[in-house]
């Protein structure tokens, strides 16, 4: 969509969004564009942000705006909710600025290799979607007229400004690619995805802990009569057992899938 009297903006193949940012040259999408990427496999909803969209800005300032929509069928795509307080009384030029501050839950917010991140838990109460199984991101072009015959519209119905016009091919949101960052494989399923693993037992010494995604963030050690002995933040997995007794504990395990609990027995 767009004024006729300036062309189509548009340019680009549709290989250019696959593979890591900036191994490609981008795809432009032009005025409301959009692109649809399937991944091999599942987005889920991780510990804090789960996936991130990549644009060419080269500043930071100069910023071309996209909706970002995930699908777990390829058929319900659910928006994030998108807010703008861009000046939308003046506009914004062509080749003209953005407060990146005045804008969330817009790709292209960030410059060149620095990814848009999002949060799949702000939609977990949507319908129609898994977000522990998002198959699908669609990224929609912003058209940042301010005419109401053109313009884009955020999560509260005000207007979204962005460069306008672009009467040329590389106008609209430049799609360089989206980084999977909590990310289940192709043939892995849930059961696998929550296993956690705790070895030797007993353990004297260290003992190690590993999951899925050997993401362990907090570990706890609880005596038999309940008080906390031990806890450990951030570990890459092997737990150093030096300051416990021998004996019986509960070990409760915090990481980016789920929380867990086992028995651990120490026989130093």
């Amino acid at each position: 969509m767009g004024l006729d009297s300036l062309g189509l903006a548009w340019s680009g193949i549709d290989e250019y969004a696959l593979g890591r940012a900036g191994d490609n040259p981008m795809i432009s999408l032009g005025d409301g564009g959009s692109a649809t990427l399937q991944f091999d496999g599942t987005l889920r909803n991780g510990n804090g942000y789960d996936f991130a969209v990549f644009e060419n800005s080269f500043d930071g300032a100069f910023l071309e705006l996209a909706f970002v929509e995930v699908s777990s069928d390829g058929e319900r795509f659910v928006r994030f909710p998108a807010y703008s307080e861009t000046d939308t009384v003046n506009g914004t030029a062509a080749f003209g600025y953005t407060n990146p501050e005045q804008i969330h839950n817009l790709a292209g917010k960030y410059p060149v290799f620095y990814g848009t991140p999002f949060d799949l838990d702000e939609l977990r109460d949507s319908v129609g979607i898994d977000v522990e199984a998002i198959r699908y991101v669609r990224i929609v072009d912003v058209i940042g007229s301010i005419d109401p015959r053109y313009c884009s519209r955020d999560v509260l119905g005000r207007k979204v400004a962005d460069p306008w016009p672009t009467p040329f091919p590389s106008g609209g949101f430049d799609l360089d690619a989206v980084g999977a960052i909590h990310f289940v494989p192709a043939g892995i399923d849930k059961t696998e995805q929550a296993e956690v693993k705790l070895y030797p037992q007993p353990a004297s010494g260290k003992v190690w802990i590993k999951n899925y995604e050997n993401s362990v963030t907090e570990v706890r050690f609880t005596s038999l009569d309940g008080k906390q002995v031990m806890k450990q933040i951030e570990t890459d997995g092997s737990i150093d057992l030096s300051g416990l007794r021998a004996g019986y504990y509960t070990i409760e395990l915090n990481s980016h899938s789920a929380p867990w609990r086992s028995a651990c027995i120490v026989s130093q």
